[in-house]
């Protein structure tokens, strides 16, 4: 919903600034879902922007504790979006906006040639991020639009203006990446990263105008304040959803619910109420919840639980090697849980942590070397960002998927040195052939195939080589056509689409040469993720 309020602006404020990214966050959040539609491949993990959309809420929340004054309020920019950081595309938001930020957080008013100079600083920091730049991304679209602004800014003497035209450039940056990557051009599409980038000006132009974006949705609950939870007050982290009968005034909700705890936030949409609470008595929140509607979602959580078992984890002595990695499936977890895992983050396609989560994750390990395994290719920049943060010896394996994670962890030598370790374990991955079988949600057409929705897809190390409509017989077939002479095993790890007969229906198929292990993945989205060493 847009509230609208016409105002003329030669000039940006702190408290201008704030009111716009709060808007853009917004904007941005209300069309994430556009943005995940546009991927290359027609497979069901699209996230460039839930994670774009993710690390502007963060920053959002973070707006939302600054004074506003032009310099923290670009401080809290900076920090949200760095710590919120979420795939990729998140990484270089953030370090967008981070340039952005550092070049205009000295000055008293921003003025339409200040913001086109933000936005060059911002460019140049993102370019410096990426260790291969690539053109027909986000970082094109972004580039082509400082570019312009710096351009025209001197003729222009409001940002009413100002945005009108650089939004055009943006747009016109963002129509020709499937002209500068071919496999835009060839997927019909254009760059995702770049559309998320066209939303966040929108909404700012939107909050320039003075109109108020309300989120389309009921946002969960993004914390980014660390309690200090020795002294405890109150055990119970209560939240609930609650489907209200009427409108209620936000201080009669304050009066009702505020008496029981404190840490209160209300977040309401329609007549959908989102309740946080720290209590001692969660029941009495349930009951206050139930007089004013129906209870659609309950969470309760002891902090002092939560909090002791934290402490333990930190009082373990420290060992010589510890290991993070990021995981999605519980027969996947299981696997790393019985390797040792110190640190299992819950993530992977379509759900990528933040930055935050794996610093977090981090500090909970006790070890002289950290080896942090990502497990996907949109989660290692993120990864990166917080080794950047952390004071700990950290080694990113830069690891696509779960399954060269696992070979790295059983390869792992206590008795050798860090260097040594992350030398075999590159050679070894190195000699990992991967093979993903999933489905296609639209129709296309990529490699040569002829794609129709809910076609079975099949890659090996992320290139297209098989469309059919059995994903045994694609499994199959991608498993002759990967396996070699030096291959001595394959390992089969089924998702939570395929049940265990028909993985062994899969194992039984094979003829080969190679050892044939199944394993319970539970992964999402793919049926098959296949390993052959």
């Amino acid at each position: 919903m847009i509230i609208e309020e016409e105002v003329v602006l030669k000039y940006l404020d702190g408290k201008t600034l704030k009111n716009m990214m709060i808007a853009s966050s917004n904007y941005l959040f209300n069309n994430k879902g556009e943005v995940d539609r546009l991927n290359v491949f027609p497979v069901p993990d699209g996230d460039t922007g839930s994670n774009m959309a993710y690390t502007m809420q963060y920053a959002a929340k973070e707006l939302e504790k600054s004074q506003d004054t032009i310099r923290e309020v670009l401080d809290a920019i900076s920090k949200g979006t760095l710590m919120g950081a979420k795939g990729n595309s998140g990484v270089i938001l953030s370090q967008i906006f981070r340039g952005f930020s550092k070049r205009l957080r000295d000055t008293k008013k921003i003025t339409p040639c200040d913001f086109a100079e933000g936005l060059k600083a911002g460019v140049e920091v993102a370019y410096k991020a990426v260790m291969r730049p690539v053109e027909g991304t986000i970082l094109t679209v972004c580039r082509e639009t400082a570019e312009e602004a710096e351009k025209i800014c001197k003729q222009i003497e409001n940002f009413e203006e100002f945005f009108t035209k650089i939004i055009e450039a943006a747009e016109k940056s963002l129509q020709n990446t499937p002209n500068l990557l071919p496999v835009l051009k060839e997927a019909g599409v254009v760059d995702s990263g770049g559309m998320g980038f066209v939303y966040v000006l929108k909404g700012m132009f939107e909050g320039v105008k003075g109109n108020k974006i309300e989120p389309i949705e009921v946002l969960e609950e993004i914390v980014t304040n660390q309690q200090v939870v020795e002294d405890l007050r109150f055990l119970y982290c209560t939240e609930i959803l609650v489907k209200t009968k009427k409108s209620y005034a936000e201080a009669i909700l304050k009066e009702k619910f505020g008496r029981f705890g404190d840490s209160l936030v209300l977040v309401s949409e329609e007549d959908i109420l989102k309740v946080h609470v720290h209590t001692n008595n969660p029941g009495l929140v349930l009951e206050e919840g139930l007089k004013i509607g129906e209870l659609i979602k309950v969470k309760i959580d002891n902090m002092k639980i939560q909090h002791e078992s934290l402490v333990s984890e930190e009082r373990k002595p420290e060992k010589k090697y510890g290991v993070l990695v990021v995981a999605n499936g519980q027969g996947v977890k299981n696997l790393f849980s019985e390797l040792g895992c110190d640190v299992i983050i819950n993530g992977g396609q379509t759900m990528n942590p933040s930055t935050n989560d794996i610093l977090e994750g981090i500090k909970k390990i006790n070890a002289e070397n950290i080896l942090v395994f990502p497990n996907n290719k949109n989660i290692i920049m993120a990864c990166e960002q917080a080794k950047a943060l952390s004071n700990k010896k950290v080694e990113i394996i830069p690891t696509n998927n779960f399954n060269e994670a696992i070979t790295a962890i059983v390869n792992i030598d206590t008795e050798k040195s860090l260097e040594e370790n992350v030398a075999r374990i590159k050679e070894i991955l190195s000699n990992i052939k991967t093979i993903e079988v999933t489905y296609s949600i639209r129709d296309t057409q990529i490699n040569g195939f002829e794609i129709k929705k809910g076609d079975v897809l099949g890659f090996i190390n992320d290139s297209l080589e098989s469309v059919g409509k059995d994903y045994n017989k694609v499994a199959q077939e991608l498993i002759y056509k990967a396996l070699d002479e030096d291959s001595s095993l394959v390992s089969i790890y089924y998702g939570e689409q395929v049940t265990k007969e028909k993985a062994e229906e899969l194992k039984n198929s094979l003829s080969v040469d190679a050892d044939v292990e199944i394993y319970f993945g539970g992964q999402p989205l793919y049926y098959y993720v296949i390993s052959i060493e």
